[in-house]
């Protein structure tokens, strides 16, 4: 397939490196950073009518927003409760490839050809920081070249989970829990999925074109490490902090002082800081545990 626009799409991918490079297992290769990838999509045309997934996906987050408002010693607010702490544990790399919708960017229609690959007539940019010792289009791709078969098989894991929670539909009053967590986990690999493999599909083409931002790296630089943990040890030591958590920090690069100055600059809406927020609580934890990928 070969990218074949009709327009051109206002699509947008901003790369967050999120730690300095990090060593993973004995197994894998050279050391890398973690990133968050932030993908910006056109909104919707007014007149642009949604089909039933559209209507099924916003009935269900109507339905959640409605228990997050009830009573707090509801049983309904503490489930909403509980599922948010869920939600903040899946991978911030699957939470942000659900924000990639393929049907708004894009269209992949037509066999692959040398000729249309010579003309670039898409340009999605692919907006980073200076990142020392990658490229940002190799490691976006090797990460989406790592999450696609686990999201593909995710999808089906939890879709063949799902009749297995027939039981619980027996309980009166309380609705079958189990069930919606297995669709919803199966929903969010299948959306991850794909956005991964139309993503792979854009940069088989050399749609997607990395272009680097001074005032990110600006703004990275006001809130580097030394400017927080590093100068700050003394005090932070005597407070019983360790050592190995010192260094940790050191290798944390984006800071939460530094999120609404990145909201700013590229005018992402308020929910993009709580996705960013998560990103950056994950890769603290997954520091501390020993896993980087």
């Amino acid at each position: 397939m070969s990218v074949i626009p009709k327009t051109r799409l206002p699509m947008r991918i901003i790369a967050l490196p999120l730690t300095s490079a990090v060593r993973g297992p004995r197994h894998a290769e050279e050391p890398s950073p973690l990133v968050y990838y932030h993908f910006q999509m056109p909104p919707k045309a007014d007149n642009k009518r949604g089909g039933w997934v559209d209507w099924a996906t916003g009935k269900a987050a109507s339905v959640w927003a409605q228990f997050g408002k009830s009573p707090e010693n509801s049983w309904k607010f503490k489930i909403f409760t509980y599922g948010e702490r869920l939600a903040d544990r899946v991978d911030f790399e699957e939470l942000a490839l659900k924000g990639v919708d393929p049907s708004m960017g894009p269209k992949l229609s037509q066999p692959r050809s040398p000729r249309v690959e010579q003309k670039r007539d898409v340009f999605i940019p692919l907006v980073h920081p200076k990142i020392v010792g990658i490229s940002p289009l190799a490691h976006l791709e090797t990460i989406l070249t790592r999450r696609t078969p686990r999201h593909r098989k995710g999808f089906y894991t939890w879709m063949l989970l799902a009749p297995l929670t027939t039981p619980f539909m027996l309980i009166p009053v309380i609705p079958n829990l189990p069930f919606f967590f297995c669709v919803w986990r199966s929903w969010s690999h299948y959306r991850a999925y794909k956005a991964s493999d139309y993503l792979q599909s854009l940069l088989q083409r050399g749609a997607i074109v990395p272009h680097h931002d001074a005032n990110l790296d600006g703004i990275y630089a006001k809130y580097a490490p030394s400017n927080t943990s590093h100068d700050k040890a003394e005090s932070i030591s005597g407070s019983g902090k360790t050592e190995e958590r010192m260094r940790e920090d050191k290798r944390v690069l984006l800071r939460r002082d530094a999120v609404p100055h990145i909201l700013e600059l590229y005018a992402l809406p308020e929910s993009a800081a709580s996705d960013i927020y998560r990103a950056v609580e994950q890769v603290c934890a997954r520091l501390r545990r020993g896993i980087y990928t």
